[in-house]
């Protein structure tokens, strides 16, 4: 018997390659013109820099700058942190951004004082559609040390696993002692793994856990473009609005994300409440990684973001306000924010976007303002804390890493300084826990078990994790807080996965048997 015969009716156009008119691309630059295009910008197709590490830097711009920062190092063996300087005047040093891919410098910039701005403009192109939206900025203060998000789908575990097992060989190197190898050790092994490793925990939690929501609302929702910084920023000092010193700051998120979503039954407000459940999770992760990575007993900290925000004002007794441009003049009034974030309130409200925030300042240790959320019809939102930045931000208690930070960011090796760092990095290497949630949640969504079996065992490995915080702040002597603590985190993470209660606390606690069930799905 013969085929049908089916006439070919057009042939397209065939490729070696995909050409560039067909890819997504993404755009960098450091400076804009007076109408805020970007000037000099250096172009790359997304898939090239999709997952990898993309950091930017500043190095010393002439010999004699560096000289001037090893002149404040300690002569002779460094035996105390007090022997550091607590701050860096900026008249002493003028440094060289640098845009780096996986350590190979990409783009450089014009030298700046430390604690001068560079406007990091970022702009996303996707094919056929070209910029859907405006190039963003943010400026990035000299001598910080930031890993540049591009992401894009999801992330693979075989690249948490690969970025995991560079940071276990960082660890082993300083915690070897051998000045050779802390020697060859550079700023991209120190600070670019591990924020790397901080963007890859964040982006393969929020992906995973967006998917499982969208299982239990029928709903699906694919990372587009995450872009932004998360890294380390110093503190500015000024003097008559012109930097004065750099002193040790914190851990800065800045993430807004392009995101796709849909409801699988085309309810445009099942659609809505879709993405507020993600946009909220997306904030929550955004205080939980960074605490993640480097809080504990020994760096006590915490993080801020606006949907933490808005919790620790409603724990405080605030009201939490809904304001949209029809009541925005009957409640305006009882917002006490500042200046910059009131103004940024209203502009919103005047674009006919809706805003949710408290009535008062919060504060945690090193930071005090206010969290807002800034929603379109569609649900898609701004998660801003004060200052405009889409993300949040951790000042580490007593400064010990931060100050230690403040000077890797600019030096590239100090065999002086390298030793004692590598005791405090070796303790705060702590995104081990935050990748093997990320590794078993991408696991499971990517199994063939039923969705409720997927929702079954990430309550599992959620309670896991409960139980292993539970237990570390009961060991550290902080019994006082840590049962409601516990339970807090427990309920949070519950509802995160769409479940409620405490029906599945029996589970395994093994992560054997619960790598056993996935198997047992295949």
């Amino acid at each position: 018997m013969g085929g049908l015969s089916v006439p070919v009716v057009l042939t397209g156009a065939h490729y070696d390659k995909l050409p560039a008119s067909l890819q997504q691309q993404i755009s960098y630059s450091f400076a804009k013109d007076i109408q805020g295009a970007m000037l000099n910008p250096t172009t790359l197709p997304f898939a090239q820099a999709n997952t990898q590490k993309l950091t930017l830097s500043f190095r010393p711009a002439t010999d004699a700058d560096s000289q001037a920062l090893q002149s404040l190092l300690p002569k002779g063996e460094l035996t105390s942190l007090s022997q550091l300087p607590q701050s860096i005047p900026s008249y002493l040093v003028s440094v060289v951004p640098e845009l780096k891919l996986n350590g190979q410098t990409l783009k450089t910039g014009s030298p700046l004082r430390l604690g001068e701005e560079l406007p990091l403009t970022t702009a996303v192109s996707f094919a056929g559609r070209g910029q859907t939206q405006s190039p963003r900025t943010y400026y990035a203060v000299a001598g910080s040390y930031l890993a540049v998000n591009a992401y894009a789908g999801s992330v693979s575990p075989q690249t948490l696993k690969a970025t995991q097992a560079q940071l276990q060989h960082t660890q082993s190197v300083l915690q070897s002692a051998d000045n050779s190898q802390i020697a060859a050790l550079n700023r991209e092994d120190l600070l670019g793994d591990l924020f790397h490793a901080g963007g890859l925990g964040y982006y393969a939690q929020l992906t995973a856990l967006s998917q499982l929501m969208g299982l239990q609302n029928g709903a699906h929702n694919t990372l587009a473009a995450g872009t932004g910084t998360f890294g380390y920023e110093p503190t500015v000092s000024y003097f008559f609005g012109f930097p004065r010193s750099i002193k040790p700051g914190g851990i800065a998120l800045d993430i807004p994300l392009v995101s796709v979503t849909a409801s699988d039954d085309g309810d445009a407000a099942h659609k809505k409440q879709y993405t507020l459940q993600t946009g909220i999770l997306s904030s929550a992760l955004e205080s939980a990684v960074p605490e993640q990575l480097f809080t504990n007993a020994q760096n006590p900290g915490e993080a801020i973001s606006a949907v933490k925000a808005l919790q620790k004002a409603s724990a405080a007794g605030q009201r939490i306000y809904h304001i949209t441009p029809a009541n925005q003049a009957a409640t305006l009034a009882n917002i006490h924010h500042d200046a910059d974030t009131m103004a940024d309130i209203r502009n919103a409200l005047n674009a006919g976007k809706e805003v949710i925030t408290h009535t008062d300042t919060v504060s945690v240790p090193g930071w005090t303002g206010a969290g807002y959320i800034i929603t379109d019809a569609e649900g898609a939102g701004a998660y801003k804390i004060a200052g405009g930045a889409n993300g949040g931000f951790l000042i580490i208690l007593g400064f010990v890493f931060l100050g230690i930070m403040m000077l890797i960011a600019l030096i590239s090796t100090s065999v002086a300084l390298l030793p004692i760092l590598g005791l405090v990095l070796a303790e705060s290497l702590l995104i081990r826990q935050a990748f093997t949630f990320a590794n078993f949640v991408l696991q499971v969504g990517q199994s063939n078990c039923s969705d409720d079996v997927k929702k079954t065992l990430v309550s599992k490995a959620v309670f896991m994790i409960a139980i292993e915080t539970f237990i570390t702040r009961y060991l550290n002597k902080s019994a006082s807080n840590a049962e409601n603590e516990f339970y807090a985190f427990l309920y949070t993470a519950m509802d995160l996965v769409g479940l409620s209660g405490f029906s599945y606390m029996f589970g395994e606690l093994s992560s054997e048997l619960l790598q056993t069930d996935i198997e047992q799905c295949k």
